[in-house]
């Protein structure tokens, strides 16, 4: 929690936390949960393939829902027009968790 908050504070200067990274095969998937910090790079010169979404799971509602005001409050930490989609999501979310 303290990690995350230092980068949400200063997310283009922050070097610490445990920095990982995967070298992904032809056929391979990665599945981030909601909030997870990611950078994707690829080898230049070869083919690359990827897609990107919003799922959302029922078990962790309230992540994404905390990760979508940290969004709000700090429009640097995300790479959308957070101004334009967070109100669609919520409403959508809401919906869904009446609907439930």
């Amino acid at each position: 929690q303290q990690e995350e908050e230092t980068w949400i504070s200063n997310p283009h200067n922050f070097t610490g936390g445990n920095w990982r990274y995967v070298v992904l095969s032809p056929g391979q998937t990665v599945f981030f949960p909601s909030g997870t910090i990611h950078f994707v790079f690829r080898v230049q010169g070869e083919q690359t393939f990827a897609l990107g979404g919003h799922i959302l799971q029922w078990s962790s509602v309230d992540r994404w829902l905390e990760v979508v005001i940290a969004q709000m409050k700090n429009p640097e930490i995300t790479n959308e027009d957070i101004e334009q989609s967070a109100s669609k999501y919520v409403c959508i979310v809401k919906e869904l968790l009446e609907n439930r």
